[in-house]
């Protein structure tokens, strides 16, 4: 028993320790992550916003094509012992390669198209290197976390996004370049995030010729099987990007650029509650994975399913609480009005992090396939919704169709996922946390007055109902040393 229980808290203290170094590494990099959105907002117009916006949503649809989503297969084969680690590096980077050389084939005929002027202006050339270099930047990135050398990672994302943000400063404010000055910096901090890996992680090492011979690997299997596995993902990923970009395209369309530039700015407020689920997300995939074999997997899996959500929901409504005084402080004049439009997006980023949670099931299982159905649900109800409100309500129609897309695709996930691992919901903490949330973003639409009447002790309750789970891990986490200086642990 006793052997059981110190397997099951180093499981618990390696997600720490790995969530600690990525909220170190994604502490410095978001915190000038920040400073850029009120550079972006003040410098920008709408318009020159949301044709940024709609760029980058572009470039994300066309990564998991042009890469075949290689990246995820890099991470679950490269954390399986069993497999070959210059084999992974090597497959991965050859089908980024080849998705590159493929991509320079469709732009050249899509130079001068009409349709892509409207989305992306004329800045195809612009589009082919942020696509290349960020998607053998991603497959990079995902190798090193299937080394474990998670510490390269950190500071691969802090060195990225000061490079990012020094050049942001040069191009747009003294050179004053605009949107172009806004990609080119993204680009190039990716590059010298790629120069970085490749030196302090060695990775060019890692790079070699796959022989055909009849007793080599490659001719085992390895290339068909992560083949297999990631290419399911793509339309996977696609739909979750059509349910995330939908509104911007939808809304470009129906209501023009300067909307979307709003709604860009809405997003950017819900944006800190995916930063900060990040932190232990990223660690989180990688305990999913190596904690797979693990005797005690449902119950390890229940319980970090449960501080998951404790967090979320503090952390969502807290955000809430403040967030009239945090968008006059961060957001440009210009984009103040996002206010209307970003409570309801925090409030859906809570479910999109559920999904994610429930998302590293179907890969550690090697189910891609089974993630698909599920993402095509949440782009049939956003999509859907789009078409029939936005030309009716405007903006806040894309609020409403990411909520239920989101709902819609969590619900399904805590069916369907439970089937491969059947880990503890509890449904009626979820109920009622969800209930005073959804209270909070409806109150934020109030006067100043009521909206702090309502959302301060609502905070509180939430606060109250989720804390005893939070001091639980502590308690199996923490050296028994220091538990004289959290009092209410030695209650728990």
């Amino acid at each position: 028993m006793a052997d059981t229980e110190h397997a099951e808290n180093r499981g618990y203290k390696g997600l720490l320790t790995n969530t600690f170094i990525f909220a170190i590494g994604s502490f410095s990099s978001k915190v000038l992550s920040l400073i850029l959105v009120t550079v972006y907002t003040n410098i920008l117009t709408k318009a020159q916003l949301g044709l940024t916006d709609n760029f980058v949503n572009v470039a994300n649809w066309l990564i998991p094509m042009v890469t075949l989503t290689v990246s995820e297969a890099v991470v679950r084969f490269g954390l399986d012992k069993s497999y070959d680690k210059k084999r992974i590096f090597t497959i991965g980077s050859n089908v980024v390669l080849i998705g590159i050389l493929c991509l320079a084939g469709v732009m050249f005929f899509l130079y001068d198209n009409s349709v892509v002027k409207k989305y992306i202006g004329s800045y195809s050339w612009l589009l082919f290197l942020y696509v290349s270099i960020g998607g053998y930047k991603l497959m990079c990135d995902a190798f090193v976390r299937s080394l474990e050398k998670i510490k390269l990672v950190a500071l691969s994302g802090i060195l990225g996004t000061f490079i990012t943000l020094v050049c942001s400063v040069i191009f747009m404010v003294v050179l004053k370049m605009g949107v172009v000055g806004y990609l080119a910096s993204i680009v190039i901090s990716d590059v010298v995030a790629i120069i970085f890996l490749m030196l302090s992680a060695k990775l060019y090492k890692y790079y070699t010729r796959l022989s055909v011979g009849k007793n080599e690997p490659f001719n085992k299997g390895l290339t068909p099987a992560m083949l297999r596995y990631c290419v399911p993902l793509i339309p996977t990923q696609l739909l979750w990007l059509i349910t995330n970009t939908s509104d911007s395209f939808m809304i470009t369309h129906y209501l023009g650029l300067e909307k979307t530039g709003i709604l860009s700015a809405a997003y950017k407020i819900p944006n800190l509650l995916t930063i900060i689920y990040m932190m232990f997300g990223n660690a989180w995939n990688i305990s999913a994975i190596t904690e797979s074999e693990s005797d005690e997997r449902e119950r390890f899996y229940s319980n970090v399913f449960d501080i998951n959500q404790s967090l979320l929901y503090i952390t969502a409504a807290g955000i809430l609480m403040i967030i009239r005084p945090l968008t006059a402080v961060w957001i440009g004049k210009e984009f103040r009005a996002s206010v209307l439009y970003s409570p309801g997006l925090v409030f859906s980023t809570v479910f999109i992090c559920f999904t994610t949670f429930m998302g590293s099931i179907y890969s550690v299982a090697k189910k891609s396939n089974r993630s698909l159905l599920t993402s095509l649900a949440a782009g049939v109800v956003n999509v859907s919704l789009n078409l029939i409100l936005i030309p009716r309500i405007g903006i806040m129609a894309a609020v409403i169709s990411t909520v239920a897309a989101y709902i819609t695709v969590f619900i399904l996930r805590c069916i369907d996922s439970r089937k491969l691992l059947p880990f503890e919901l509890k449904p009626v903490k979820i109920i009622i946390n969800t209930l005073i949330l959804a209270a909070m973003t409806f109150a934020a639409r109030l006067t100043d007055w009521h909206y702090a009447a309502v959302e301060i002790p609502c905070f509180l309750v939430i606060f109250v109902i989720n804390y005893k789970c939070m001091l639980k891990m502590a308690r199996k986490i923490l050296p028994k040393k220091l538990w004289k200086f959290i009092p209410l642990i030695n209650k728990i």
